[in-house]
């Protein structure tokens, strides 16, 4: 009896060390395999990144006068790292992260969460604005790359006269064009005086646009009378230009506007041509009292 109760003790024992051994092995695994995963998501070395820029980004930047320009400044591996905007010519900082330090409300901090771009939002562009931008990150030493803004003062062009006398029944062609309005697509429109120009206010009007190309051509055919007006072209941006179109009733009436237009671009013409035959009638005046005079005998 007290044998089979000694056997009985060694095999629960057994069975005790064996659980235990299995357990053992069951959390060592588990361990191996929580290490794995992590390591998956943590690269090695995580610590010893630096923080680097994205040189892919546009850092030449064309903006026209009055508009809102943008800087764009990505940066990897921040971390814990501070992203700051200065501005070159007077070394003054601009921004701080999102936190603006210039009293100039013009400049803003522009950042979106979880993101590594750093914007620099310059509103309402302005002739001094023009300059070096530097994006700086606060490491040691600190790195920094810089930013390029040029400002310019962009205005469409009408090429014609700024003023057209064109005939009753034949065809207004008035062609414009934007070559320093900033971006690489540029929106243009045509105005009669304050309205809008477009086929829907009467027939025989065509405007075909080239955005890229920054040009754009009015086209109105058969004018008449009413067709009379102030043509102005706008682009994006840009400063409009304008011309006043005279439509007429005939070729001679043209004639004489050309005529009217030369006397008036020498007004002293006709005073200096009565000078001259006014001082040709006192010479003739002086040569015949001289002819007429009696001589004196000694």
């Amino acid at each position: 009896m007290l044998l089979e109760h000694f056997m009985a003790l060694l095999v629960i024992m057994g069975l005790t060390t064996t659980f235990d051994k299995h357990n053992r092995h069951k959390q060592h695994f588990a361990s191996l395999a929580t290490a794995t995963e992590l390591s998956n998501i943590i690269p090695d070395n995580y610590e010893g990144y630096d923080p680097q820029f994205d040189n892919a980004t546009e850092r030449e930047i064309i903006a026209a006068l009055g508009t809102t320009a943008r800087l764009h400044c990505r940066v990897q591996h921040l971390g814990d790292r501070a992203v700051s905007w200065i501005r070159q010519r007077d070394l003054h900082i601009l921004t701080i992260g999102i936190m603006t330090y210039t009293n100039d409300q013009r400049f803003l901090a522009r950042h979106i969460d979880n993101s590594d771009e750093w914007v620099l939002k310059v509103v309402s562009v302005q002739p001094r604005d023009a300059g070096i931008y530097e994006c700086q990150v606060s490491t040691e030493p600190k790195i920094s790359l810089a930013y390029k803004l040029m400002v310019v003062t962009s205005k469409a062009q009408i090429l014609a006269n700024r003023e057209l006398y064109i005939k009753s029944g034949s065809d207004i062609n008035l062609t414009c064009i934007a070559p320093q309005a900033p971006g690489p697509y540029t929106h243009m429109l045509w105005h009669k005086d304050t309205e809008l120009v477009s086929d829907s206010t009467r027939g025989g009007i065509r405007v075909v646009s080239e955005q890229q190309m920054k040009t754009s051509n009015l086209v109105i055919s058969r004018v008449l009378h009413t067709d009379s007006g102030n043509y102005t072209c706008s682009a994006d941006n840009s400063n409009s230009d304008s011309v006043f179109v005279h439509i007429i009733k005939s070729e001679q009436h043209a004639a004489m506007q050309h005529e009217m237009g030369v006397r008036l671009e020498v007004p002293g013409l006709w005073p200096l041509l009565l000078g001259i035959s006014l001082l040709s009638v006192l010479t003739n005046l002086h040569a015949q009292h001289h002819m007429t005079r009696p001589f004196l005998v000694a």
